[in-house]
């Protein structure tokens, strides 16, 4: 009595790497077997679908709201946040160069400010220089 033919009898049957004895043993028993004969349908679907797979990248259409939002959306929101810090950092300006505190916590605190944004621009500068060059910019999920 012959072996039940497994799961990898049935694909080197459809890669066409049996031999003709174990092809004609593999044709006989899908004659009689409908468990087999869908097996064998699902890996030519299986087969089918790999080869169908592509690994180059989709492209990503711009659409009209991506022109929309860069040429008028991103602007403006740009315009409003350095509007906001403007005026913000001027009124505490204002406010920090009246108020009565000494001269030192004045300087030390001025120091640590200024220090804080000269680091976050360096990062933001940082960045934009690495952003320029980035090979998966492009990339879209």
């Amino acid at each position: 009595m012959a072996s039940p033919i497994s799961s990898d009898d049935l694909m080197r049957y459809l890669d066409g790497e049996l031999s003709p004895e174990d092809r004609a043993r593999v044709d006989t028993e899908l004659g009689t077997s409908t468990e087999l004969q869908r097996e064998v349908a699902i890996f030519r679907a299986l087969k089918s679908d790999f080869h169908e797979l592509s690994f180059q990248p989709g492209r990503h259409t711009a659409s009209v709201w991506d022109q929309v939002n860069r040429h008028v959306n991103r602007p403006i929101g740009w315009f409003l946040v350095i509007a906001g810090l403007v005026i913000w950092m001027t009124y505490g300006t204002y406010v920090f160069a009246t108020s009565s505190v000494s001269s030192w916590e004045k300087l030390a605190t001025g120091a640590i400010a200024i220090g804080i944004l000269m680091l976050l621009a360096s990062v933001i500068w940082e960045r934009y220089q690495d952003w320029g060059t980035d090979p998966y910019r492009d990339i879209h999920r």
